[in-house]
Order: C-alpha cells, then sequence, then structure tokens
C-alpha cells in the first residue's frame, strides 16, 4: 500500500490551480502527491482520490475535460448521447491521470519541463509521466538528456498502444463508440492518417518512384525496426471470430520502435527479418498502410475482414477519392485468362471477372498491388498517377496531426 503524505494543509507548500480544472484538482509542489482534494491529507493512491473526487460529484466533470481535451486532437473525441466516451475513458485513465494530460501539449518535454510550466514537484511529475507512458496514455521519446514526453490522440495513438491490455470490456466500449461517433470523426478530415504504400516498387512501370512510397525501400532506411500484433485482428478474435491472416504484422519504426519496445508492446527486429514480413504481408494478401507522412514512422498490414479502415474503405462508391494512394493498377485485357485471383485479392472490390476477362474499376482502385504481385500471366501493372494526382504527404505524424487539428479547426485549442 502507498504511504499517505500526513503533512497538515498547514505545513505542505502552497498549490497551484492546474490548467483548466478550477476547483477539481490542485497540483502539489512538494507535499508528497501531485493533485488532492481541498482540505485533504496529500497521498499517492488514485483510488483514494476517486473516492475524494466522487464524493464531492466532480468526477463526472474531470471526464468531460478530458473528454474535449481530446476531441480537440488531430482525429477528435466527440461527445455521444449514450455517454460511452465517457464511460471508456474511466477505463484507461484514473482522475490523476486525466488531470496531468490535461496538462500536456503535443511538443515534447522533459519532466522537468512540465513540472516548471505546472508548478508541480519535479521528481513526483517525473514518476507520473513515466506511469502514464509506460501504460500507453502519452508518449515518451529517447533523447541524449533523458526521456520527452507528449501527448497523443486517442486514436492512432492511445488505443493503439493499448494492444497488450486489451480486453473483452475495453473492445466493447470502443465498438460501440466507434459506431456512435469516433469513427466518423476519425474519417471527417481530408488529410488521413494513413497511406496505401505497395511492397515492391519493381511492379511500377513508370519512375523515379519517391522513397515514401516503396515499402521495401522505406524499411531499408530504418536504424531501429520492431514488429507488433495488428490491434484490429486481436480484436476481433476476442470476439470468437476473425481470420487466419498473420497476427504479427505490424511494423514500427525508430522512436515508435523504441516505444513499442520499452513498453513491451514489440519486439525488436532486423532489416532482412522486416523485409520477410512485408513480402509475407504481401503473399497473405494483406494490404500496407503507411502512416502519412514522408517519415513512416510505422506501417500496419490490414485486411479487409478484421481491419477498420480497410472495411470502413469498402463501403464508400469511389475508395481510390477516399485514400492517399500515387499508384492505381492497370492490365492489358486481351491477354487475361479469367483465372480470377486478382479479383480475389483486391480488398475493395475494384476488379472484376467479366465474360472471362478481369476488369479493374478505377474509381474503386486504392494502388496496393496485390493484385499485380500474384497476376500469372504478368500483365497487370502498378501505374504512377499523373502529377497533378500525386500527393506528398506532410514531413512527420507530428506535422500531420497538426494539419488535421487545423483542418478540424481545433489547432492549438486547449480545455
Amino acid at each position: 500500500m502507498e504511504k499517505i503524505n500526513t503533512a497538515t494543509p498547514e505545513q505542505r507548500p502552497a498549490v497551484k490551480r492546474a490548467k483548466g480544472s478550477e476547483d477539481l484538482v490542485r497540483l502539489c509542489r512538494g507535499g508528497g502527491c501531485l493533485w488532492h482534494g481541498p482540505e485533504k491529507k496529500c497521498i499517492l493512491t488514485s483510488d483514494f482520490h476517486q473516492i475524494e473526487s466522487e464524493r464531492m460529484g466532480l468526477m463526472d466533470e474531470i471526464y468531460r475535460r478530458l473528454r474535449a481535451r481530446l476531441d480537440a486532437m488531430a482525429t477528435g473525441y466527440p461527445v455521444t448521447p449514450s455517454g460511452v466516451e465517457l464511460a471508456l475513458l474511466k477505463k484507461i485513465f484514473s482522475p490523476l491521470d486525466a488531470s496531468l494530460f490535461m496538462e500536456m501539449t503535443d511538443v515534447p518535454e522533459t519532466p522537468g519541463q512540465v513540472a516548471a510550466r505546472i508548478g508541480a514537484d519535479a521528481r513526483q511529475v517525473a514518476l507520473r509521466l513515466e506511469d502514464m507512458a509506460s501504460r500507453g496514455l502519452l508518449f515518451r521519446l529517447r533523447s541524449p538528456d533523458g526521456p520527452l514526453y507528449l501527448a497523443v490522440p486517442f486514436i492512432v495513438g492511445i488505443y493503439e498502444f493499448q494492444v497488450k491490455s486489451l480486453d473483452a470490456s475495453l473492445l466493447q466500449s470502443v465498438s460501440e463508440y466507434y459506431l456512435a461517433g469516433l469513427g466518423q470523426s476519425f474519417h471527417a478530415t481530408r488529410i488521413p492518417h494513413l497511406r496505401t504504400v505497395p511492397v515492391d516498387t519493381g511492379m511500377v512501370s513508370s519512375w523515379p518512384i519517391a522513397p515514401y512510397d516503396d515499402a521495401l525501400s522505406i524499411v531499408e532506411k530504418k536504424q531501429t525496426i520492431a514488429v507488433a500484433e495488428c490491434l484490429c485482428r486481436k480484436a476481433v478474435r476476442m470476439y470468437g471470430k476473425g481470420c487466419a491472416h498473420p497476427l504479427e504484422t505490424c511494423l514500427q519504426f525508430d522512436a515508435f520502435a523504441e516505444y513499442y519496445i520499452d513498453n513491451h508492446m514489440a519486439r525488436p527486429i532486423s532489416t532482412d527479418e522486416a523485409v520477410a514480413i512485408l513480402k509475407a504481408n504481401d503473399e497473405a494478401g494483406l494490404v500496407i498502410q503507411a502512416l502519412n507522412s514522408r517519415n513512416v514512422e510505422a506501417m500496419c498490414a490490414c485486411c479487409g475482414c478484421c481491419c477498420g479502415m480497410l472495411i470502413s474503405l469498402k463501403l464508400f462508391p469511389a475508395p481510390a477519392r477516399e485514400v492517399k494512394s500515387n499508384y492505381t493498377c492497370m492490365s492489358e485485357p486481351e491477354f487475361c485468362t479469367g483465372c480470377g485471383t486478382c479479383a480475389v485479392r483486391c480488398p475493395v472490390g475494384a476488379v472484376r471477372v467479366k465474360e472471362g476477362r478481369a476488369v479493374t474499376k478505377q474509381e474503386r482502385c486504392i494502388g496496393c498491388g496485390l493484385c499485380v504481385s500474384t497476376c500469372t500471366e504478368q500483365i497487370r501493372l502498378l501505374v504512377k498517377k499523373p502529377s497533378d494526382k500525386l500527393y506528398q504527404p506532410p514531413e512527420s505524424l507530428l506535422e500531420t496531426f497538426h494539419q488535421m487539428s487545423a483542418e478540424r479547426g481545433t489547432a492549438d485549442k486547449r480545455e
């Protein structure tokens, strides 16, 4: 059991109100914890604080403020009539976690910088930041001066970082919330968080190829690589459903890889093993979806039966307009034997066999190359889109998040 600080209110240092938290929570500058209720002893246990918050009728207000803070971030976190979004947050964040998260920004900071900015004890702030980062509630960066911490969105961040702690209860809440509003918010911006990238640009008929458009080239340039389980397939299997596609398929690079490895969410692998995994993913019919940046911090390997991104794309009448891919597929129908392999491999229903020939609907093609790599007659090619249709992603994922927030009108918004 954690030690209670028995200092009286008169003996404790002065406190500073947490920005946006009003009378909910106070940050202690040196009394042994980060926050405490009015006229109560400072202690380290979040359970005690939870009891006090409930007694004061302030619990829901803390989570409403946290929800608003997350909604101001790149992928949003909208209100729903049922309040499932608050129930979900309560499963992941303690009130103590919520209070500190609301103080964080998307700029990497040392614990000392955070403590100085919010007027709290540096040692206690360091302990809390590391605890939250270890549970996937904050992102941690390694640096020569020690770890840096920053806030990340719920989707493309906190939820994905629960890959090792995902259980049926959390999954049920996320699924309910996705249908109630999170999914719509997630797809609301023209700037996506993922891009479709082919594994082997040797299949492309025109050059040059941008380095961020070639999965093999991306992998070969990375210093640190890790492989993690696919969160989508893992989630679906919890329902007793799913597919036979491999589970350990998703690649993390450099700072992302270090975070996943440090948090025991992934295992480190060599470049050769990463290349082998990419090729195995292609053979298995998985679509490579890279994070939407030129730096490419991670790659998902998606299937159309489990992965939310592809399932959503299939519902659009013209998926090609919804993705940021610089390729489309073309073929020579006069040489087609009508074997149907390409139609089976296409994850979005872009290929149909008609009158013994494979026909591609260009408005549905997302340029993944799965139909090209297994064409028995080698008559299918990936073709670069016209120059005025080519897409250059932002430099980094952080810049992508900034652009998404700007489009949503929430850039630099703080609760």
